[in-house]
């Protein structure tokens, strides 16, 4: 059995339980009792007890400058409008230095930007404190309307975009199923990519999922047909130009580039779950020939499909 992966979280005076109890959640928690959680989740900080927003105390498990010793470093958002607590972005330095993965929540980048740690990658924060961000670390590529980057370190945006990037964690170590699990636990999508927008601009979220669902659950009873932008137009009841102006206002990407991901999406949970072949899973996720699938998912994924299974196939949760 695989070594557990630890996770160090640390706390400072006036981070909020909000930000603190996602990645525990998300992370740390014995969803399913008859197996460990999928991370050893510790709180990092002041063994004497942090003050956070509102009056509570924490106890951390293990003091701040021990940071280096967990696998991945996760900073939840802090008051970025205040000095940074200087213990804190010199155990960020040494975690980093050590090659700890490192990830932030939200306001949390500021703390790895302040650390050095963001300079030439390029990264996500709230969209309401990007202008001080961009203003005070110039040498950071800030992307304000993703909901999380990753590029090398990990980033997000605000709030709810912190469980997107902790299933992100999940799906990269534990494969797709796993992060399905949790997703269906935590009562959210499975999967919302990084490059969608932070926020939408007319739409409520809650119409947004739902055009979103009724086209995701056309799509897939269509894979094997030739899916043009046309058609998908069609299904959703609207010109190409409208639906294209949609996708990019809604989710930041087009039409086309969607339907790639969600045959990827499918394969991935097909490679986990199931022993089918190579060629009958290219066939279920709609591929015309095998050797698209295989080149196109090894694009979009970074392995060859056959690796992604020994990789995941015997770890789903």
């Amino acid at each position: 059995m695989p070594k557990q992966r630890s996770i160090a979280i640390p706390v400072v005076d006036g981070m909020t339980l909000f930000e603190i109890g996602m990645p525990l959640e998300a992370l740390g928690y014995d969803w399913d009792r008859d197996a460990s959680p999928l991370y050893d989740v510790a709180l990092y900080g002041d063994l004497r007890g942090v003050r956070v927003h509102g009056g509570p105390r924490l106890m951390p498990q293990r003091p701040l400058a021990a940071l280096a010793e967990a696998d991945t470093v996760l900073v939840p958002a802090i008051r970025p409008d205040e000095p940074i607590d200087e213990a804190l972005v010199r155990a960020l330095r040494r975690a980093a230095a050590a090659d700890v993965r490192m990830v932030s929540l939200c306001t949390g980048a500021f703390a790895l930007a302040e650390a050095g740690i963001l300079d030439g990658h390029r990264a996500t924060t709230h969209w309401r404190w990007a202008d001080l961000f961009q203003r005070t670390y110039p040498a950071v590529e800030l992307d304000a309307r993703a909901i999380y980057v990753d590029d090398g370190p990990l980033t997000s945006a605000g709030s709810a975009a912190g469980l997107d990037l902790c299933l992100h964690l999940i799906r990269t170590d534990h494969g797709q199923q796993a992060a399905n699990t949790i997703a269906r636990n935590l009562v959210i999508a499975a999967h919302r990519d990084g490059d969608q927008a932070q926020y939408v601009a007319a739409d409520p979220l809650t119409e947004q999922a739902h055009w979103l669902d009724e086209l995701r659950a056309w799509l897939r009873s269509h894979l094997h047909e030739d899916i043009t932008l046309e058609r998908l137009a069609q299904a959703a009841a609207a010109s190409p130009r409208t639906l294209a102006r949609r996708f990019q206002r809604d989710l930041a990407t087009t039409p086309m580039r969607w339907v790639a991901a969600e045959r990827i999406a499918i394969a991935k949970t097909l490679l986990e779950t199931t022993d089918l072949s190579l060629d009958r899973i290219s066939h279920e996720a709609g591929y015309y020939s095998p050797v698209t699938f295989r080149a196109s998912f090894t694009s979009e994924v970074g392995i060859t499909p056959g690796r992604y299974r020994r990789r995941f196939a015997s770890r789903t949760a």
